[in-house]
Order: C-alpha cells, then structure tokens, then sequence
C-alpha cells in the first residue's frame, strides 16, 4: 500500500473509531490525528496537535462514565479476583487468567507490595495528616489490550497508556503496554510496579486536592503522579534503589535541553513536570511542597501561582531551582 493510500486508510479508521468528533475541543478532550507516515496519534486537546493536521484531527471528550467501574469490567470466563486488607485500606482486584504468565507473581500480589511501598514513602516524609492516614476503597482491574479497545474509550488505549485513574480511587491496568512480550521477565514486574505507584500517586493527589481537583492542567496532575512514583520506588519491594530516579533524571536532562513546552504527553513532559515537584521537596521538604497543595485547594489557584504564594518562587525561580536538581 502506498504511502497516500496509508493515510487514507488510517482517516476512514480514525473517523469509524470516533463517530462524534467536533473540533472545537475543550482541555478535557481527547485528540487523534493521522502524521505524515500514516500513524495514528493521539493527544490531549486540539492545540496540542500540529497545525497542519487540526484540520482533520478527530477529537472527543473522555467521560468518567464511559469507563465501567473495576468491578464490571468484563474480562470473561476466567475472571479471578482478590479482596484483601493494606494499610491504606481494603482493596479488590480482578484480572483475567491469561495475563497471570506475562508477570513472575500474581496481579494481587503486585497490588499488594505497591500498597506497602505507598503507605511507607507516606509514613516517612512529612505528608499531611489526610494522607498519612488514608484509609479508603480500593478499586483496581486489569485488562489485556483487546478488551481494553472494546470497553475503553479509544483515546485510552490508541494512546498506549499502560494505566489510568478515575477519581477517587479506581484504577485499570492495561498489561500489554505493562509487557509487551508478555513473558514473565523481571522487566515487566518493575513496569509494573512503576505503573501501580504511578496510579496510586494519582489517587494520593486527588485526596490532596478533594472536588478542586482540576483534570485539565494535565501537567500538574502528571508532575505530582511521576514525582511520587519515585519517591514510593524507593521504598517499594522488587524496584532497584535509584532506578526509577536515574530513569526520570535522563529524560528531564533531554527536557531542559530542549526547553520547556505544551504538556504532549512525551516521557520528557513527564520528566520536567516531575522534576518541578523535586526541586520544591529538595529545597523545601515534602512540608513544602503540601503547603502548595494546601495552598492550591483552599484558594482554588492553579499550581504556579499557588508555588509563588506558598514558597514565594514565581515560575523564573522555579525554572532555575529545577536546573540546579537536576543532574
């Protein structure tokens, strides 16, 4: 098939998946697009997509009641599910049999080491009250990729996200962006267990942040989830001391490097947004940065300016603060 041919298909295939696409789009939207190459690409909002492709761009609000909650997620005739107790409260996990071979242990016991990692990384810094002693409903599910296409909104699985979070405290793992060789290796356990602190951070942060969480600014709710996952990896069980840390300081050298921009969605926009929550706990402890989000739910600002408020950096400070961490 020729290239032009190739985005042809890719058009009638990205239009048959999102039937609804206005292309006036709101922050909370999801974007698709077809590149030059034929692929297909998926983003966040319309301004996030190249110029030269809005025209064409396919975009579509992601409802939280589009997704069916863990629980009902059909995963077929060899669901399994396990309820146990943590110290952040009870939680209920189902998986279908079939991916129990691309890890070495079971989903639930992944599950639970996270949980442990999580309740340790709180008890040892200066988080605030609510979060030290959390204790709530845990909802989680994993999928493979298949059923995830036919149950989740498309947005979320052309995207290759390995997991996602619906407010308060339900979470989907998608395995095949977890392992893709689905093989067992010690590889996908330490995905994993990234993806589950990830997630997990992103419950944390909505609790922190309570109805005034706002999903638009992206950026924030990404720093705060990628910060967390490598502060929690270093208490967690089967993730090397340092590793995640080494992993983030990379892309967020490549970030500086090219300077900052619209949050896309790439690694690096991950790691510069993380590296903004490291250099406000490096200066000023993880007191510091709770004053923030204090800061952020009691005024209802959105987070720089609840940086300045609270530590008194205003974005200039913040950007150099973030140079002098990084390594």
């Amino acid at each position: 098939m020729s290239g032009e041919l190739a985005r042809v298909g890719a058009v009638i295939l990205l239009m048959a998946l999102c039937p609804l696409s206005p292309l006036a789009a709101s922050a909370e939207d999801s974007c698709l697009y077809v590149d030059a190459h034929g692929s297909i690409i998926q983003t966040r909002s319309l301004l996030m997509v190249p110029a030269e492709y809005r025209a064409r761009a396919v975009c579509k609000a992601i409802q939280e009641d589009q997704i069916a909650p863990p629980s009902e997620v059909d995963l077929g005739n060899e669901a399994r599910t396990a309820q146990f107790a943590t110290d952040l409260g009870p939680m209920r996990v189902r998986w279908p049999r079939s991916i129990e071979r691309c890890f070495s242990s079971s989903p639930s016991r992944a599950v639970g080491d996270a949980a442990i990692g999580v309740n340790r990384a709180i008890k040892s810094g200066r988080f605030t009250t609510d979060l030290k002693h959390v204790h709530r409903d845990w909802d989680l599910v994993f999928t493979d990729k298949a059923t995830a296409l036919a149950q989740f909104p498309v947005a979320l699985t052309l995207g290759g996200h390995p997991g996602f979070m619906i407010p308060p405290n339900r979470i989907y793992i998608i395995t095949d962006f977890v392992a893709p060789n689905c093989d067992g290796a010690k590889i996908g356990d330490e995905v994993l267990a990234q993806v589950l602190l990830h997630e997990m951070g992103h419950v944390l942060e909505y609790l922190l942040l309570g109805e005034h969480a706002s999903n638009s600014d992206r950026q924030r709710a990404e720093g705060f989830a990628s910060w967390f996952e490598q502060y929690s990896a270093e208490f967690t069980r089967g993730i090397p001391p340092g590793q995640v840390r080494e992993y983030y300081a990379r892309l967020a050298k490549q970030a500086l490097e090219q300077g900052a921009g619209s949050f896309t969605g790439s690694g690096q926009d991950y790691a510069y947004a993380a590296l903004q929550y490291q250099a406000i706990v490096k200066r000023r402890g993880v007191s510091g940065l709770m004053q923030v989000y204090q800061v952020m739910r009691e005024s209802h600002i959105p987070f720089h300016d609840a940086v300045q408020r609270a530590i008194g950096w205003n974005r200039k400070t913040l950007e150099r603060e973030m140079r002098e961490v990084s390594p």
